[in-house]
């Protein structure tokens, strides 16, 4: 793993998980990194030492937009929910860094809505 100054606040990161998996998360100041996970109940702010967990760290080098804004938009998530399919690390760094959803996540979106309107209630807490 490289040192936590050798990212800038607004870098979109990644370490492996489960062989070909790969888990995100946004840089901000101080070397801690703003992730959404599963294992951490949902969106996290921890160091990037914890959440490279030993693994080789990616820089993705998205700059799209603003990295103030990015942060900000990651910020505002802190303690947000995590869900498999709707809300998970990449819909989280695709959200902060204002990059558009993957036709996936469109289509993800478009299954759910139509679950809601035409099946029974779900209880949402």
């Amino acid at each position: 793993m490289r040192n936590a100054h050798d990212y800038s606040p607004g870098d979109v990161v990644s370490v492996r998980f489960g062989g070909v998996f790969r888990h995100y998360g946004i840089v901000t100041y101080g070397g801690r990194v703003i992730s959404n996970s599963r294992a951490g109940g949902g969106v996290i702010n921890q160091t990037l030492e914890a959440f490279a967990n030993g693994r080789p760290v990616r820089n993705h080098g998205w700059r799209e937009g603003s990295d103030y804004l990015a942060l900000e938009r990651a910020q505002k998530r802190l303690g947000g929910d995590y869900h498999l399919t709707g809300s998970n690390c990449v819909h989280f760094v695709r959200h902060a860094r204002s990059r558009k959803p993957t036709a996936t996540q469109i289509a993800r979106g478009t299954f759910e809505a139509f679950r809601d309107m035409l099946g029974p209630p779900r209880k949402r807490w």
